[in-house]
């Protein structure tokens, strides 16, 4: 029998006992290989092989990937015991008191919030699994998720000291704003503190709420103290930083991971996320929420850009496929269309030519820049941009633009409104640039999907570049293929509009 034991800090499980072919078995299971290795440079330069593995000198594996240990053994058809791992659960509460406490906390609360079934349920997983992850779609509720949790270690289990981490200082603001609404009449005794650049450190604070960025700096000292804590869209809890914090918080009980996509099964990424904080123990999907009339319906138009005269493609495929490495292929694909005049008139034609509010998002600054410039020529619509480099009061400012006005239109990069905003007042939001990543379609269409008295549904346009020349496909073509796989699956309805675009090609 295969043995292990949870280690008295709860960070580890350490094998005791195992034969030669289990632990075999389990390095080969827990071990994945980065996206895309090829194009790592000290894997080109042959220094490392790309591969990543989460067990350690045959004997330490992460806490939070006991039940996938449970799960390798069982389809080996390996006896295991796991000693300790009791402790990764709550014994103490049930779901009926839990049920009973949450309804009771919201009763007669002035704006009438009622926690829903799926949100109690929810909470009440996270509380009993002391290491997790939940997927939770946009509009599910997640941050009164994590207020009914939060609470109630405050209020039943009394928590000294928790610490709730977000991705950007808007997630700051927005979250301390939601926990005193729902905190009505003080029921529950929170101090909090936000952490972020420029922020001085305030003693006795039972809740702390800060930024990745800024919660990396901090000493293992600061970390001492909390209790649990609760990383939000951590599916962005791939990077070090979020590594970094998680295992300075050596004595949090309860290790929480909360984000509207989790990275699908058998990969790296997801590993890494249970590794970090648990298994996955609730899916609240965007179907479902549709289906009960929680979140607006989405409508998908895909335009398909079929780029002419035949000899313009035939050449640019005879350039593509003298290129080796396909990394450059892709970057000649983009340029190639985004650098084009006729493409951004195009683009921004529609763009103008559809009513009410829209978020148009791209990659490269370049590109949006162009589409900027181009749509405030030829609109009357109000028209703002946004990167990475736009500071955090603007992007408030535009924000709150849309959600007061009509015909706004803000033109953002994927990394800085694609996850993390919440704008109800959205009818239209545009693809400008091709990507596949599952996290960024799935996040992206969920800024839409907030429900707001001027919509029944939002709209989704996805511009799509066809290079397709015979049996070849260019990269640009099969990302939107992997796009229209996910439309599909959410059973959004969706139509493909065919253009011949000769533009200047």
């Amino acid at each position: 029998m295969m043995e292990l034991t949870l280690t008295d800090d709860g960070q580890f499980l350490r094998v005791d006992s195992a034969t030669e072919l289990e632990l075999e078995q389990l390095n080969i299971s827990l071990t994945r290989r980065i996206e895309n290795h090829r194009f790592n440079p000290l894997v080109k330069k042959g220094i490392w092989d790309g591969y990543i593995s989460y067990f350690k000198d045959n004997q330490w594996i992460p806490a939070g990937l006991w039940q996938e240990v449970t799960k390798i053994c069982k389809q080996y058809n390996y006896d295991i015991k796991i000693n300790g791992v009791t402790r990764l659960f709550d014994k103490d509460i049930s779901a009926q008191s839990f049920e009973e406490w949450a309804l009771e906390f919201f009763e007669d609360h002035p704006d009438g919030i009622v926690p829903r079934d799926y949100q109690i349920e929810a909470a009440f997983n996270i509380l009993k699994f002391r290491r997790s992850l939940s997927e939770l779609a946009t509009s599910a509720g997640k941050t009164l998720i994590s207020f009914l949790t939060v609470a109630y270690m405050l209020e039943k289990q009394k928590a000294s000291k928790i610490l709730f981490i977000v991705p950007n200082v808007s997630l700051v603001v927005q979250a301390t704003e939601d926990f005193a609404e729902y905190n009505h009449e003080n029921r529950v005794k929170m101090m909090v503190q936000q952490i972020y650049s420029g922020q001085k450190i305030k003693p006795n604070r039972n809740i702390v709420i800060g930024t990745y960025q800024s919660l990396v700096k901090k000493p293992k000292e600061f970390f001492d103290d909390f209790d649990a804590v609760i990383v939000d869209e951590t599916h962005k809890a791939k990077s070090n930083s979020i590594k970094t914090i998680l295992q300075k918080c050596r004595m949090a009980k309860y290790k929480y991971g909360l984000s509207g996509t989790i990275p699908k099964d058998n990969t790296l990424d997801r590993l890494t996320l249970m590794s970090q904080t648990g298994p996955l123990i609730t899916e609240i999907k965007a179907s479902f929420l549709q289906k009960e009339g929680h979140i607006a319906g989405c409508n998908v138009k895909v335009i398909e850009m079929d780029y002419a005269p035949q000899a313009s493609k035939q050449a640019f495929m005879e350039l593509a496929t003298n290129r080796y490495d396909s990394k450059d292929v892709f970057s000649l694909e983009q340029n190639y269309v985004i650098n084009s005049p006729g493409r951004i008139n195009f683009v921004t034609k529609v763009i103008a030519k559809i009513p009410n509010n829209s978020l148009v998002l791209f990659h490269r600054i370049e590109h949006g820049k162009k589409l900027y410039e181009m749509l405030r020529q030829r609109s009357d619509k109000k028209v703002y941009y946004v990167d990475g480099g736009t500071n955090t009061d603007i992007r408030e400012e535009y924000k709150a633009k849309m959600e007061a006005g009509d015909d706004v239109v803000i033109i953002a990069s994927y990394g800085t409104f694609s996850t993390g905003i919440s704008i109800k007042k959205i009818h239209n939001i545009f693809f400008t640039e091709s990507f596949k990543s599952e996290v960024i379609i799935r996040q992206s269409i969920g800024r839409g999907l907030r429900q707001h008295e001027s919509k029944e549904s939002v709209n989704i346009i996805d511009f799509v570049d066809d290079l397709r020349w015979d049996e070849w496909q260019n990269y640009l073509y099969r990302h939107a293929t992997a796009r229209k796989k996910i439309y599909k699956q959410e059973k959004f309805k969706f139509e493909v509009k065919k253009v011949k675009f000769d533009g200047d090609i």
